[in-house]
Formats: structure tokens, C-alpha cells, sequence
């Protein structure tokens, strides 16, 4: 017999409901609490996604003995101390990235979950289990397009509500926001390491917290010649963009999202594939889910189950982490 999980889901912003309506309908998924402080969204959560429970103390739902795994989808400033009560409790966790705010505080973490095995952490690396990034990754590592790769990464966004994004802002900057996944993207398809990091950032618009910055630049060079960089911003003026391509010296990965494509959007992503020396161009069509979380939930299931690794190891996201850390250490200490 199939084995229910009972659920906690603390933070009920965009990554939270991302989680939920992703999983909420599923057989062996019991979502028996919704946790944030603002109570209402919690109260939208129950009555959308039929929760059992809302709360706005995390400590009350997780220290419930009949709750089995803990999603957190709070601001990364929150991460430790929730999962301090994670591992207290004894609840399994699939935690969205960065991990944390700090430095120092990301080390405690990746320490924490080292040291109890039995508890199941995944951070939330949510491009680890995209099909398009996946394919994208195997046809890299088999050489499709040769080495030394160029890695082009773009996410801007053109904020239709600046008050949202101002409040992103107080927390955590554009590069550490996402760019935790792009550090981790450029070391799995080449299996190589970041060796050097420089980055720049701005502060465009008036209202930006003091210390911050809301566009920001990286570039890495990886151990096998590898590079690439890595761009994201939140302005009122920046148009929204969003470019993943890799070039080599045999061809080019263009990654086309769903959205974007200009026809047959119902055949998902769309993977530009161009060879060279032959100039010929091949089009792969990717059914995929943009934000995979019910693949990346089953997989947290299957390392409860089957004592898997999580993926990215623990080691890969402290390594993303530290990287884009570094980056944001160097914008800030230069505004």
C-alpha cells in the first residue's frame, strides 16, 4: 500500500503556490498545513488547494507529529532557523534556494544536513529536474557542440509591479535570487569548476534599499576554458529578457521556452540545435513543465524511500551558493 505523505508548506508567495498546485491532488500528498505570516494568504492556500490547517507560527506545524515533510518557500534569510526545526522535529525537507543570506549562514546549513543523514534535504534547484535543461545538459557532456563552451544567461525582468520586487529587494539581491541556479548550470554541463568570478551591479532605480542593487553582472571562467556570464535585473526601464544559449566550437544550444515561441507552442520548449562546420540546424521540441516541482517533489519521495542523493548534492549547491555570494559581496562593497 501506497504510503501518504502528510504535508507543511511554510510560505504561501509565488514558490509556495509553484509547490502546492503542483502536488496538492497527488494520491500520496496530504497538505496539512499552510504557514505564512500574513494569514490570509495562508487562508487562500487552504481554501484553494483544500489544506487542513493554516497557521502563522512555522514551529507549530513543524514540531506536529503526524507532518512527514516540511516544503520551505520563505525569503532565503529564514532558511536555517526553519530547518534547525526541521531536524529537531524530524521532518524531511525539500527547501527553495539560495539556501541562505549569508555566508556563514549557508555553512551552518550545509553542516546541519551533513550531519543527520536521516533527515532528506533537497534544495529547491529546480532546473536539475527540467527536461529541456536536462537534454540540454546531456548533448553538452557528449560533446555536441565541443569545448571551450560560452555560457550566455539573461533574466531581466521589465516590473509591472515595482512594490513586489522593492520588497524581493530588502532580502536578497537579483544575481543571489536566481543566479544560484546558472553557477550550478555552467559546472554540470561542462563538469568543470568556476575558477574566476568578477561582477558589477547598479543601483537604477532611487527607491532601491540602501546596500542593494537591482541589476547585476557576472562572468565566471571554469577550469576546462570554459565561460560564461550571467545578467539580472528588476527595473521599471530594462526590457524583460530571457536568453540561454551555448556555444562551442562544433555548434549552439539555444534554449526557446514555451512562451516565447512565436508557433507551435503546444510542442513545449524548443532546443535550437545548429552544427558546424555543417551549418545545418536541428529543432528539438521539449514537453516540459517551466517550473518542474511536482518531478522535483517525487524525487524527494524517492530519496525518503530509496536513501538516494539529492540532486545537486549538497556540496554542488554550496558551491553555487559561495559563487554567487562572492559576486554580491563584490557589487555591494562598490556601490
Amino acid at each position: 500500500m501506497k504510503k501518504i505523505y502528510n504535508v507543511a508548506i511554510i510560505g504561501c508567495g509565488g514558490m509556495g503556490e509553484a509547490h502546492i498546485q503542483e502536488n496538492y491532488y497527488k494520491d500520496n500528498i496530504r497538505f496539512t498545513y499552510a504557514c505564512d505570516c500574513d494569514l490570509e494568504r495562508a487562508a487562500m492556500f487552504q481554501r484553494k488547494y483544500g489544506v487542513d490547517y493554516i497557521t502563522s507560527d512555522y514551529k507549530e506545524c513543524i514540531s506536529d507529529d503526524n507532518v512527514d515533510i516540511v516544503i520551505i518557500a520563505t525569503r532565503p534569510k529564514s532558511h536555517l532557523d526553519i530547518l534547525r526545526a526541521c531536524i529537531q522535529y524530524h521532518k524531511h525537507v525539500l527547501c527553495e534556494k539560495p539556501i541562505c543570506d549569508t555566508l556563514e549562514a549557508g555553512s551552518t546549513f550545509l553542516r546541519l544536513v551533513k550531519e543527520h543523514p536521516e533527515i532528506k534535504v533537497l534544495v529547491g534547484h529546480i532546473l536539475r529536474h527540467n527536461k529541456t535543461y536536462q537534454r540540454a545538459a546531456e548533448m553538452i557532456q557528449a560533446g555536441a557542440i565541443g569545448k571551450p563552451v560560452i555560457f550566455r544567461m539573461v533574466q531581466n525582468h521589465h516590473t509591472m509591479n515595482w512594490e513586489r520586487y522593492l520588497s524581493m529587494l530588502q532580502e536578497v539581491s537579483p544575481l543571489l535570487d536566481c543566479g544560484v541556479h546558472y553557477a550550478d548550470i555552467i559546472q554540470w554541463f561542462t563538469g568543470a569548476k568556476v575558477i574566476d568570478i568578477q561582477a558589477t551591479g547598479v543601483r537604477s532605480e532611487k527607491d532601491v534599499p540602501a546596500g542593494n542593487y537591482n541589476y547585476g553582472l557576472v562572468t565566471m571562467r571554469m577550469s576546462d576554458g570554459s565561460v560564461g556570464y550571467y545578467e539580472a535585473g528588476y527595473s521599471n526601464t530594462l526590457s524583460a529578457q530571457n536568453v540561454k544559449e551555448f556555444a562551442g566550437p562544433k555548434g549552439r544550444i539555444r534554449i526557446i521556452f514555451t512562451k516565447d515561441r512565436q508557433e507551435h507552442q503546444e510542442e513545449g520548449d524548443l532546443i535550437e540545435f545548429y552544427r558546424y562546420p555543417e551549418k545545418e540546424y536541428e529543432m528539438i521540441n521539449i514537453r516540459c513543465s517551466r517550473k518542474p516541482t511536482g518531478e522535483q517533489f517525487e524525487y524527494l519521495l524517492q530519496m525518503i524511500e530509496n536513501n538516494l542523493p539529492p540532486v545537486p548534492s549538497m556540496e554542488e549547491v554550496k558551491e553555487a551558493f559561495d559563487i554567487m555570494i562572492q559576486a554580491d559581496t563584490m557589487i555591494k562593497q562598490n556601490l
